[in-house]
């Protein structure tokens, strides 16, 4: 008797170290794709960035049978990451290509992942607005520099629930600091070109 609720025993824990293993996998991929993805929306190349999102999900999507069987891996550190990825990943493409902020249930990810993935996106958004400095566009910098605020602004509200949302603090010290830089930056551009806009104009007085 004891040593058949020990292979009954021995069965189910093969069974899910292979779950864990499948689980694990596809995490890892999804989230490497999630990265990828990010990549192609600051290159602009949303196309790919969508193939990858696509894909994530799929990946995500096919975890969920053996999270179901055994729960408790949907709380694995790997999981938990590849979901805020993709998370940060889809509402990033969104706000590039709609200028819109996708909700959890069109991106299939749960609310608490949701706003772990939105955390995330202030820094993205930092590049993005950095980049439209350096090429001299000072109004699509001080769009994103609103997103970030926009961002910033609403997830200060969800501290509340920080006991709920693992590292959403760490998330919103490090969102801060972004904004922070990223304000004083647009400011300081805003403000060499409004001297630059001053001596122009003495110059052509002088010059009249």
């Amino acid at each position: 008797m004891l040593e058949d609720l020990l292979k009954k025993v021995g069965s189910e824990l093969t069974r899910r170290e292979e779950a864990r293993d499948e689980v694990l996998s596809r995490a890892r991929k999804a989230r490497q794709l999630s990265k990828q993805a990010i990549l192609y929306v600051h290159n602009n190349n949303y196309d790919k960035a969508g193939e990858n999102i696509v894909k994530a999900r799929r990946l995500i999507v096919e975890t969920q049978n053996n999270i179901t069987d055994f729960p408790e891996l949907d709380f694995y550190e790997e999981v938990e990451a590849a979901n805020e990825e993709y998370a940060e990943g889809a509402i990033l493409l969104s706000l590039e290509i709609n200028g819109t902020y996708p909700t959890p249930e069109e991106i299939g990810v749960n609310p608490l992942r949701y706003i772990l993935g939105l955390g995330d996106v202030p820094g993205e958004l930092r590049r993005e607005a950095l980049d439209e400095l350096r090429k001299g566009d000072l109004e699509k910098a001080e769009v994103y520099l609103s997103r970030m605020e926009e961002i910033y602004t609403q997830l200060v509200s969800m501290e509340e629930a920080s006991l709920l949302l693992k590292g959403i603090r760490r998330k919103l010290d490090i969102a801060r600091n972004v904004l922070e830089s990223t304000r004083a930056e647009v400011t300081a551009e805003a403000g060499r070109r409004r001297l630059a806009e001053t001596v122009r104009q003495l110059t052509d007085k002088l010059d009249g």
